[in-house]
This record gives structure tokens, C-alpha cells and sequence, in this order.
């Protein structure tokens, strides 16, 4: 029986006739299934912008925090990799073995590795103004004292102390693209960090060598002779008064860093409304502040994601770092290149490397914004680049000549940096407001691997020979291409994590 039939005629005359030709007002006319539209992640407008940043134009200054970032990575490579031209005469001067020079080069890495946690949580715990500002002058303190060693232990001393002092500055740069960059250009412009980071790494032994050749040219000794109280440097060897100057340059950068950035686009005055609400489009909700809850400790040594990233940089950094420890001396004792002419070969493979940083990081954003598929379209560069790293170094057991073996180590430097970019990216966004002690958590397992590479590679050259050497670094990029099986760049470490912790806590 029909409900009508059932009511009275009283009511049945109180009710409205019904009107199939009536429609329902705007706000209902959803499609079945359609979601609403959700604001670009791309660096462009934003269609949800607030009435003051309506009809405004964004300013730009989030470009020059990037400036200041790329100058930073480029001195950070090139202050840790300057070593390498001076390896030489380093030996000579104090009379070095191999493996006590490798000792020497392992020392920075290993206190760079240990101290990467701590500082990437300074860096969440104080702001990344304040700690990169620290950590800037202290790497810049103990580079310099390095040109002041007097023998094994004072060097080993310097170096390790070098490390402690650099540990942090790429969790603390991730943590501030994390706040400055919006979220759809953060591979692009990781690429661009990286290729300054390859670069100053690439460029450090022509740069060094040019100092050294500079500082004991006579022109440069009849000028310090000539001045009051720097007379004595023309007694020093080049190497040391090398580093010194390389120190200075750390201070250089603070000085323009400190006086201008601000941990947060809100807090630079010059930074408009729109320029804002583009940075912080589609980014982590309270990605403003300082503070870490005890209970993220658990979901950031938890997250599969962040440990299978942590493993692909101790197999990748494994094989990467013999860039920049033992690349001179394989063509010195292999091809019988000495190591001033070898100086272009040693450098081209982080030449190129850095350049596809930045061409994967374009690439990596464009896939991913076409198809939207964040996990695949970032896995695609580091997991393909690594298996033609691999390729690339098993097949070094084959160059016969010098150029062959360049050319080889180039395939190698730009395959495995082809992912770089992506790699970066997917850390800052897995890390979301916590992202300085999430780098800070992979740079510190990374960086293990370039600690004791200079050591093994040192005991495996020696005794089974280069081939063998160049099979186990082949391994390595295997494995590191297989951790992307796992990595899923979609979800915070602590995505549901800080829900649960509120109602434990009973803020909910």
C-alpha cells in the first residue's frame, strides 16, 4: 500500500504536490562519481587562491632560495672532493701508503654518516637557517685546517672533524625545499641541486689544481714576498694554502645566507600572497614549525620505504664513490695516464652525471604529471639507471684503452644519476614535514658505503685486481635497482601515525 494512502487528508493536504520538472539547486548538480577538482601541484596558479592573491603576480623569491642551495651543494662536492688532487702530494709530504691515504678519505665519510641523523633533526628541532649556518661554518673551519696537518693522525683528526661539520647540509637543503618548493616542481628542481652537487664535485680536482699550480707559480710567490706578514707563505706547500682559501669560500656563502633567508615563505616579508599560496599548494598540512613528536621516531625506523631508499644508496654510493677515490689512480697504474693528465677523464663522468640529474628531474616531473602515476613514473629513472650502471661497469673488464675506459665510467656516472633527481624528490615527500630527519636517516646508511669504499676497494685492487673490483660495483647497482620494488613515494612515513598518536594523547 502506498504511504500516502496510510496518512490522513489533513497532512496529505499539508504536504507539497510534487514536481518532476523542479530541479535541485546548483550546489547538488554533481555528476554520479565525480570528485571535485583538486588544486594543480604544478608551479602554476592556483584555483583556490585567497582574495589577496587574487589578479596578484607570485614573486620569485623561492628562485633565489634556490640559488643559494645550488652554490651550497656545489661547494659541499667540491670541498670534499678537492682532496683528491692533492692526494699526491699529500702522500709524498708525509709518506703514505695506499690504504692509510684510503683510511684518510674514509674518515670524512664515516663521521658524515654518523652525524647525518642528528643534524637532519637539528634541522627539524631548530630550523634549517640556524643549522645550516652552523654546519657551513664548521665544514669551513676544519677544510681549512686540513692545510695545517702535520702528519697521519692531525689529518685523520681534520678530516673526520670535516665530516662531523658537513653532516646535515643535504637533509637540512631537503627540509628546505620541503617549505620552499612547491610540490609538482620538487624533481625538477632536485635535479638542478644535484647538478651542482655533481658538478662541484666534477670541477674540484681542475679548480684545486689551478690553485696549486697558481699559488706556486713564481708571479704569485714575488707577491706574497711583498707583503708584510704574508711573506711566510711562500714556504708553504700548495696543497695547504689550497685548502685554506677553500675554507674561506664557506664564509662567503653565509654571509649572504644568513642576513637574507627565513626558514619559512611566511616569514619573508618580500614573499606576497600569491607567491605563497603556490609554495604551499597541495603540501603536507603544519609544514610550518619545529617540533617532532617522540612517537615519529617509531614510523621513521619503521617505514619500508625510507630503509629500501637507505639500501639503494649504500649499494649505489658503494659504486658511485670510486668517482671520487680511486678513479686517478686506476688510470695511473692500468692505462699509465699520470694523475695531472687525467684530470679531464676524472672529471668528465660528474660532468655529465650532473647533467642528467637535471634532465631525469625534468623528465621524472613531466611523466608524472601527464599520467599521474607517482610511484611508477619516479621508479622508471632510478631503477632503469641502475641497471645500466651495472652494465656499464661489468663491461670495464673489457676497455683496453683509456678513452674506452672514460667513456665506460661516463655510462655509468650519468645512468645511475639519471634517478637522482627522482630519488631526492620521493625522500622529501615520503619525509613531508619531517623531511631533514628523513634524509638525514638515508644519507647516514648511504654515506656507510663511501666510508669503507676507499678501504675495500683498496684491499680488492691490491690482491685479486681492478676487474674483480668493477664486478662487485656491478652487484651493487643490481641491488640498489631491485630496492624500488619497494619504494612508494605516495604516502608520508608517518601518514595515520600522528591521528593515532593525538587520541593517545587525547587531543581528538
Amino acid at each position: 500500500m502506498p504511504v500516502q494512502a496510510m496518512l490522513p487528508d489533513s497532512i496529505m493536504a499539508s504536504l507539497p504536490l510534487p514536481n518532476r520538472h523542479c530541479t535541485p539547486p546548483p550546489r547538488w548538480r554533481v555528476a554520479p562519481f565525480e570528485k571535485p577538482a583538486m588544486p594543480s601541484l604544478a608551479d602554476g596558479p592556483n584555483p583556490y587562491q585567497s582574495p589577496a592573491a587574487a589578479g596578484q603576480r607570485a614573486t620569485h623569491k623561492r628562485y633565489i632560495v634556490m640559488a643559494l642551495l645550488g652554490l651550497l651543494a656545489f661547494l659541499t662536492y667540491f670541498d670534499r672532493v678537492s682532496i683528491v688532487r692533492a692526494k699526491t702530494e699529500i702522500k709524498a709530504e708525509f709518506g703514505l701508503e695506499d690504504w692509510q691515504m684510503g683510511l684518510v678519505m674514509g674518515s670524512f665519510w664515516l663521521a658524515y654518516a654518523l652525524f647525518e641523523l642528528p643534524a637532519g633533526w637539528m634541522g627539524d628541532r631548530f630550523g634549517s637557517r640556524s643549522t645550516l649556518t652552523r654546519i657551513v661554518l664548521a665544514w669551513s673551519l676544519f677544510t681549512a685546517l686540513s692545510g695545517s696537518a702535520v702528519g697521519l693522525l692531525s689529518l685523520l683528526s681534520c678530516r673526520f672533524l670535516f665530516g662531523v661539520g658537513e653532516a646535515g647540509a643535504f637533509p637540512n637543503m631537503a627540509r628546505v625545499q620541503s617549505r620552499w618548493v612547491p610540490v609538482g616542481s620538487r624533481a625538477r628542481a632536485s635535479g638542478m641541486l644535484w647538478l651542482m652537487a655533481r658538478w662541484g664535485g666534477a670541477f674540484a680536482p681542475l679548480i684545486f689544481g689551478t690553485m696549486m699550480q697558481g699559488i706556486k707559480s713564481p708571479r704569485f710567490q714575488s707577491m706574497m714576498a711583498g707583503v708584510p706578514g704574508l711573506s711566510h707563505l711562500t714556504h708553504m706547500a700548495a696543497w695547504r694554502l689550497g685548502f685554506w682559501i677553500s675554507g674561506l669560500l664557506g664564509l662567503l656563502w653565509v654571509a649572504a645566507f644568513w642576513p637574507w633567508f627565513r626558514d619559512h615563505p611566511s616569514e619573508k616579508k618580500s614573499v606576497n600572497e600569491a607567491e605563497l599560496e603556490l609554495i604551499t599548494a597541495g603540501a603536507p598540512p603544519e609544514v610550518k614549525g619545529h617540533t617532532m613528536p617522540r612517537g615519529m621516531w617509531g614510523a621513521l625506523l619503521t617505514s619500508r620505504s625510507l630503509w629500501a631508499m637507505g639500501i639503494y644508496y649504500l649499494c649505489g654510493s658503494f659504486g658511485w664513490s670510486f668517482f671520487v677515490s680511486w678513479m686517478d689512480k686506476y688510470f695511473n697504474d692500468v692505462h699509465k695516464v699520470t694523475y695531472k693528465n687525467s684530470e679531464w677523464s676524472v672529471a668528465m663522468p660528474l660532468f655529465f652525471g650532473g647533467i642528467t640529474c637535471l634532465v631525469g628531474g625534468a623528465l621524472c616531473q613531466a611523466l608524472v604529471r601527464r599520467t599521474g602515476w607517482m610511484r611508477w613514473g619516479r621508479a622508471v629513472f632510478p631503477l632503469g639507471g641502475a641497471l645500466v650502471a651495472a652494465v656499464a661497469m661489468l663491461a670495464m673488464q673489457w676497455a683496453k684503452t683509456p678513452q674506452q675506459a672514460t667513456v665506460l665510467f661516463c655510462v655509468t656516472a650519468i645512468a645511475y644519476d639519471f634517478g637522482q633527481a627522482a630519488n631526492w624528490a620521493t625522500i622529501i615527500d615520503i619525509g613531508g614535514k619531517y623531511s631533514g630527519t628523513a634524509a638525514g636517516l638515508i644519507n647516514m646508511i648511504g654515506n656507510i658505503a663511501n666510508a669503507f669504499q676507499p678501504l675495500i676497494a683498496t684491499f680488492i685492487f691490491n690482491s685479486i685486481g681492478w676487474n674483480w673490483l668493477f664486478r662487485i660495483y656491478a652487484l651493487a647497482f643490481v641491488i640498489a635497482a631491485c630496492m624500488w620494488l619497494i619504494i612508494d613515494p605516495r604516502r608520508t612515513f608517518y601518514a595515520g601515525r600522528e591521528q593515532t598518536l593525538r587520541a593517545s594523547r587525547g587531543d581528538v
